[in-house]
């Protein structure tokens, strides 16, 4: 199967995920220069404006789909995440790079997110993997609330975790009841 374009939109509940665009850099920066986000985060230095900018610049430049994660009640940006490495040989492709505002956290938006992009990946492969720092033990907690296990340990302190479309969709029903 092969990952389609990704959709300018989607929606979770109170939350949008729109296309990331050049003018959404100021709003996500005001966001991720909170160096709380990255403290587990292999790259604990993206609050700082050139990390961010580079960082910024190579989520407009993926084509699978850079999101930025609206509250569709405020309009306010809270955070952005991104599909990358689609590999058509095995039917999967990544999905990552997420960061939310803190006062998000602990509150089901990240449940909420990803079951939207797992719901629009799944359409067209079987798995979807996650790069996570090993000592980002919150990404590890959130990933494994969705379903996704530990596959193997890589290169540059990260582990990767995968979700198969079976797992997930056994999960679905609990995802949506945060």
């Amino acid at each position: 199967m092969v990952f389609k374009s990704s959709p300018e939109k989607l929606r979770a509940e109170y939350l949008s995920l729109i296309k990331t665009e050049e003018n959404h850099f100021e709003a996500l920066y005001e966001v991720a220069r909170d160096p709380l986000i990255w403290e587990q985060h292999p790259a604990q230095d993206r609050w700082r404006p050139e990390v961010f900018s580079a960082f910024f610049e190579d989520g407009l430049s993926n084509d699978l789909g850079c999101y930025t994660i609206v509250n569709s009640e405020s309009q306010a940006i809270i955070g952005s995440t991104r599909f990358y490495a689609h590999n058509p040989s095995d039917a999967s492709v990544r999905l990552g790079y997420t960061f939310l505002a803190r006062e998000y956290w602990g509150t089901g938006a990240n449940q909420l997110i990803k079951t939207a992009l797992l719901d629009y990946c799944f359409e067209c492969v079987e798995s979807v993997y996650f790069d996570i720092g090993v000592s980002n033990f919150r990404s590890i907690k959130a990933t494994e609330k969705l379903g996704a296990v530990f596959w193997q340990q890589a290169d540059e302190g990260k582990a990767i975790y995968v979700l198969s479309r079976a797992a997930f969709l056994s999960r679905r029903s609990s995802l949506l009841t945060v």
